[in-house]
């Protein structure tokens, strides 16, 4: 029996993951979107230079004020790098496709 087979290539997006000392030199370098993404409360306790605050919780709910960043880099960051990592995960499925979550937070920040 001869058939005609089709291969599918499939590719699932993702996020990367960078240490505090890429993700600086990536923020220098390509000057991304930077989302934090921890409660008021800390963020009002000190935040990264000319990031926006949307708390994880409110995410989905808020994520159409990201729309205009759908093609564009976005550094994602939280404490310790738990929230962020679910933010990315967000973000991704709903269609964003370049992120990148600091991998240990803000509490590895130089």
């Amino acid at each position: 029996m001869k058939g005609k087979i089709t291969v599918i290539e499939y590719h699932q997006a993702s996020y990367k993951t960078l240490s505090s000392k890429d993700a600086d030199g990536y923020i220098k370098t390509y000057k991304p979107l930077i989302l934090d993404v921890r409660t008021q409360k800390e963020y009002a306790k000190g935040h990264l230079e000319n990031s926006i605050l949307i708390p994880v919780q409110e995410l989905q709910k808020r994520i159409h004020e990201l729309d205009v960043y759908k093609n564009n880099a976005i550094l994602i960051y939280c404490a310790s790098g738990n929230r962020s990592t679910v933010a990315s995960k967000i973000l991704i499925d709903s269609g964003f496709n370049k992120i990148f979550n600091l991998k240990y937070g803000i509490l590895d920040w130089k």
